[in-house]
C-alpha cells in the first residue's frame, strides 16, 4: 500500500498494532485524511472533519513502512504505532491473515499428522524442505 493510493478527504481506519499482533480484535479509529506529501500522510482524527480547519499540531503522520505493504505505520519512535488501512474490509483480511499465521504457527499440533499427510500438506504449499 502507497500513499498515492489515498486521496485528501477519505475516511480511513487506524488501529494498534499491538490489539491487532496480539489478536484481541479490531477496534477502529476513525481518521480523515487531511494532507499528503512524498513521504508522510497526515490524518485528522473523526470522520466529519473541516480538514481545512484543524491545526498541523494536531494531525498524526503516517509513512510506509520498509518491511510491507500491507498498510502504513503512525511516524513515532516509542511506544505502540498505529497502523492504517484504507477501509476496513482490508485491514479485516490483514487481521484474518495474522489469525491464521499464529494458529498455523502454534495452534496446530503438527506431530498427529502422518508422514503421507505432512507430505501432502507440504505439495499444498508448495514448499520443498
Amino acid at each position: 500500500m502507497k500513499i498515492k493510493d489515498f486521496t485528501v478527504g477519505q475516511v480511513v481506519y487506524a488501529f494498534s498494532y499491538e490489539d491487532i499482533a496480539l489478536l484481541k480484535g479490531l477496534k477502529p479509529k476513525k481518521y480523515t485524511v487531511a494532507k499528503i506529501g512524498r513521504k508522510y500522510l497526515y490524518a485528522a482524527r473523526g470522520e466529519e472533519v473541516n480538514i481545512k480547519t484543524v491545526p498541523d499540531y494536531l494531525l498524526i503522520g503516517f509513512k510506509e513502512p520498509d518491511y510491507t505493504d500491507d498498510f502504513l505505520e503512525e511516524n513515532i519512535d516509542y511506544g505502540y504505532k498505529a497502523i492504517l488501512f484504507p477501509d476496513m474490509e482490508i485491514a479485516k483480511d490483514y487481521y484474518h491473515k495474522r489469525k491464521l499465521v499464529r494458529f498455523l504457527a502454534s495452534g496446530v499440533k503438527w506431530e498427529s499428522y502422518t508422514l503421507d499427510e505432512l507430505k501432502e500438506i507440504q505439495k499444498i504449499l508448495g514448499v520443498q524442505v
